[in-house]
């Protein structure tokens, strides 16, 4: 669906511009989200092991390795490693493991670097630190049944409980990580259905959603316009042209929009045919601003990301999903020594 103006690349190539002049937060997710909690996510998963091998010397191949082995043990393997949430905390230790080896210091706490989106002064919604934490944690527990559940079970009641106090947020990346935050949620879900009985998983929704309506229950036009996306079903926001997100959400432009503006204009008009085009492809329909162009662009790629349509729509194949039972093994495609 996207941004409903213009094509997705034609808004990228200018929103490239206007950050040179006016900085704005990149709204785009880590491609980890999209490739690991697909019905692919073995596969992808299996690719992003090779490549980041691949990217490593020998001696830094060495040191991943043996990081490799001490986290997740000699033998190897990790249960469902290849699908999910657990595929997804896989990535995301693969490129942990060959930053440090690139002598790279890596946090241990907080936000995962590239994850999520972070807005200009670094901050993100609490829900962020939930999902970092658990996603450290897999690796550790991914073969112990019993623990996995548990704090499956645990984490995914904490993103719900987190959850609500993103609706209360009007920034950019506030709506763009709460789309990510319902991603990740029912990939949580899923895979609490693949090791736990179903009736459990919904209690623990029921729980939280319980007091939640009991304190407020906004109507779908209150929480639209505190976020720009409505809380009720993401769906719901694709299948209506969204008024001017400029309305409703704040766009943080580190800058003087105004002059930015005018400079952005002067940089289109001497530049070459690619962004020309691209400028009048994405000409506003009614030829109306709401308030700059800076905000304007920063909008269109905005809400490329809100209106993607992973995020908004349920899965058609969520039987599928949670079908999927494929371990992952490091020692297959490793390059580095799994010597015992």
């Amino acid at each position: 669906m996207g941004n409903l103006q213009c094509p997705a690349e034609d808004a990228a190539h200018l929103a490239s511009i206007a950050r040179d002049i006016c900085p704005f937060p990149n709204y785009n997710p880590s491609p980890h989200f999209f490739n690991m909690l697909s019905i692919n996510s073995s596969n992808h998963l299996g690719n992003h092991y090779a490549a980041v091998q691949a990217s490593l010397t020998p001696p830094q191949l060495e040191t991943f390795t043996q990081s490799l082995k001490t986290t997740v043990g000699r033998e190897g393997k990790i249960t469902l490693g290849g699908v999910g949430v657990v595929a997804l905390s896989l990535a995301v230790l693969f490129d942990t493991l060959a930053r440090q080896a690139k002598g790279e210091w890596v946090s241990e706490s907080g936000p995962i670097q590239g994850l999520f989106v972070r807005d200009l002064t670094g901050r993100y919604p609490p829900h962020v630190y939930t999902v970092s934490e658990y996603l450290r944690l897999v690796p550790y527990i991914a073969n112990n049944p019993t623990r996995m559940r548990e704090e499956s079970e645990r984490y995914l009641r904490q993103v719900l409980i987190d959850k609500q106090d993103v609706y209360k947020g009007k920034e950019d990346t506030t709506g763009v990580n709460m789309m990510l935050g319902q991603f990740f949620e029912r990939g949580l879900h899923i895979h609490l259905l693949r090791i736990a009985n179903s009736t459990v998983v919904d209690e623990i929704v029921k729980s939280v959603k319980a007091p939640q309506k009991a304190e407020q229950n906004p109507s779908p036009k209150e929480s639209d316009a505190e976020t720009g996306v409505g809380t009720d079903s993401v769906a719901k926001t694709r299948k209506r042209r969204i008024p001017a997100p400029e309305r409703f959400t704040n766009f943080q432009l580190n800058c003087d929009a105004e002059v930015a503006s005018k400079e952005f204009l002067a940089e289109v008009q001497k530049s070459d045919n690619q962004t020309q085009e691209a400028f009048v492809s994405c000409q506003p329909f009614n030829g109306h601003i709401e308030k700059t162009w800076m905000h304007y662009i920063a909008s269109l790629v905005w809400l490329d990301v809100i209106n993607h349509p992973v995020l908004g729509d349920e899965p058609k194949n969520t039987n599928g999903l949670i079908a999927q039972r494929e371990d992952f093994d490091f020692k297959v495609n490793a390059l580095g020594k799994w010597a015992q």
